[in-house]
């Protein structure tokens, strides 16, 4: 299937869920016909060096809510459906992007639901604080899934304040184990000190 993609500086995972500010006319486009078809978009990072600068992977996004900002511009909140590889890439002449997409299944730990155990427990409670102390982050999850041990680790990943490039080689190109013991280290460190 064909989609429009969106390049931005956001990192999201299936389940994900963000708020993006619309402005540029090819954009407003491109929403205004994802409400129109009832289709999704792909969210993916600017990549400098690609062409067009859209790189292989990407994550398809659906629009679940919307609304306007103080000076009205567009507000769209979207959800991360599933991790895609895009290929074709060409565009139109508004310079809105488009490429074939086909789902990707990987990394296996987003599609493995993994109980928390008594040793993650503290990842689950410290990311259910930073939902219930920030209502930008709370206002946007329609469900949540604090029980569920890879939810967590994909929502940690996103939040996190580090290099999209850092999050790409934890989420792509590392076990489990070790994604789990980063945050270990970064969430103990940075909540204890």
């Amino acid at each position: 299937m064909i989609r429009a993609i969106f390049p931005l500086p956001v990192f999201i995972l299936p389940q994900g869920y963000t708020r993006l500010r619309i402005f540029e006319t090819r954009y407003l486009d491109m929403v205004k016909d994802s409400f129109k078809t009832d289709s999704s978009f792909v969210l993916c990072h600017y990549d400098q060096d690609a062409y067009l600068n859209v790189p292989e992977h990407g994550c398809l996004v659906k629009i679940v809510d919307f609304d306007k900002d103080e000076s009205g511009q567009l507000l769209i909140d979207i959800v991360a459906q599933s991790l895609v590889k895009l290929t074709n890439v060409m565009q139109d002449k508004n310079q809105l992007r488009y490429g074939e997409v086909s789902t990707v299944e990987l990394p296996n730990w987003l599609y493995q639901p993994q109980q928390v155990s008594t040793k993650d427990d503290y990842l689950k409670s410290s990311l259910e604080h930073v939902f219930n102390q920030d209502t930008d982050i709370s206002g946007l999850y329609k469900k949540t899934d604090f029980d569920n041990l890879s939810w967590v680790t994909a929502r940690w990943l996103e939040l996190l304040p580090i290099s999209h490039d850092k999050k790409q080689q934890l989420a792509f190109s590392s076990s489990f184990a070790n994604i789990q013991n980063f945050l270990h280290t970064v969430i103990n460190n940075e909540l204890t000190e």
